[in-house]
């Protein structure tokens, strides 16, 4: 008889530490006798889409999405959950009957196509997850040796699928509470924050952001966090962490009226990880005391404005006070070079004036 890994030991397991789940998988894989295993969460209103695939090249699987292996019209795994959800079944083993029923009604076939290339016609797969955010779904990818799925390798799937559907429910939970988690932690340190997910809402916040919520310095609505501020309002700025291809770090600078001292703010881009499957921490917002500190500045100019190196040292150069006779003498140029240069990244921080700029970098760099 065939001795098989205790489920929810190997599923737990990974849902307590995320690094596991391919060597989970990897496991399922073999115990089904199959080439690989597939973990995958996928919709519209998915924070973290992702794809995991054991015994498989990163490159494949970047592949797999030109050929249309996210696309329902495409994809004939995809297809034949969604239309067991059209029947009202949402967690069905599914197999190689059911991708033969979906795939004459493809759109196209560039993703069987794919599947034949890289040698993962056959299998089978279930939804663990079916939620307003789309679904997360396990799955065996098998090779034309391996032939089309047995109805006991099936079996073993099915069993195996029960753990793995508990360790994702269970990370989720873990992952959407670390939001408060990391609140409290900068509670402790008497840091005043707000904690964003990776829509830029506010998901836990500190005393102190309390605080200032209250008393009118930031608009809190509806999770969205604003205020007036330079270089960037606060949504702004959060709106630059948050975007797919967005930036690591950003600073601004809130004025207050009645003579109140400003406020400094400093975001940071938290790291993910592509077994991420709940609604993490994705970006934090943090108070900061004046500090004047010139490090990373040039770096964050060329992501806020598209400066180039030597537009940014120019700028910070006008900053520290030094002539333009100085800065154009050091830089081997001609002060004529050097006032097209300081005209071209007036325009790119839109800025009229050096003044208007000087406020500007002031901003970030207080």
């Amino acid at each position: 008889m065939n001795e098989f890994p205790d489920w929810d030991e190997v599923f737990t397991s990974a849902a307590l530490d995320p690094t596991h789940w391919l060597d989970a998988l990897r496991q399922l894989a073999e115990a089904t006798g199959s080439s690989s295993g597939q973990l995958l969460g996928l919709g519209p209103l998915r924070a973290n889409p992702f794809n995991l695939v054991s015994n498989f090249s990163p490159e494949n699987i970047s592949r797999s999405l030109t050929c249309g292996a996210d696309k329902p019209e495409e994809n004939f795994r995809i297809a034949a959950a969604n239309a067991q959800i059209a029947r009202g079944q949402y967690d069905q083993v599914l197999h190689e009957a059911d991708y033969d029923a979906a795939v004459p009604h493809l759109r196209t076939r560039g993703y069987v196509d794919f599947c034949a290339e890289v040698d993962i016609p056959f299998g089978c797969q279930t939804n663990l997850v079916v939620d307003e955010h789309g679904l997360i779904g396990l799955a065996i990818l098998r090779s034309q040796r391996e032939g089309r799925s047995t109805r006991e390798q099936r079996r073993v799937f099915a069993h195996a699928s029960q753990a793995a559907r508990r360790a994702v429910r269970l990370q989720e939970r873990l992952e959407n509470q670390q939001a408060k988690m990391l609140a409290g932690a900068f509670e402790a340190m008497t840091i005043t924050a707000f904690v964003l997910n990776s829509q830029g809402k506010v998901t836990a916040l500190t005393s102190g952001a309390e605080e200032l919520v209250r008393e009118g310095a930031i608009r809190l609505s509806g999770g969205q966090v604003d205020a007036a501020a330079q270089p960037l309002s606060l949504s702004q700025c959060i709106a630059a962490l948050v975007a797919p291809n967005g930036i690591a770090n950003v600073r601004c600078r809130i004025e207050r009226p009645n003579g109140l001292p400003p406020l400094f703010f400093e975001g940071f881009r938290l790291p993910h990880y592509p077994w991420q499957f709940g609604q993490p921490p994705h970006a934090v917002l943090l108070s900061r005391k004046r500090s004047g500190d010139r490090a990373g500045i040039s770096g964050l100019l060329s992501a806020l404005y598209g400066l180039t190196t030597t537009e940014a040292t120019i700028a910070l150069r006008l900053l520290n006070g030094h002539s333009r006779t100085d800065i154009a003498a050091s830089r081997g140029v001609s002060t004529d070079t050097l006032r097209g240069q300081i005209k071209t990244l007036l325009a790119k921080t839109d800025c009229a004036n050096e003044a208007a700029l000087m406020r500007l970098l002031a901003a970030i760099t207080d």
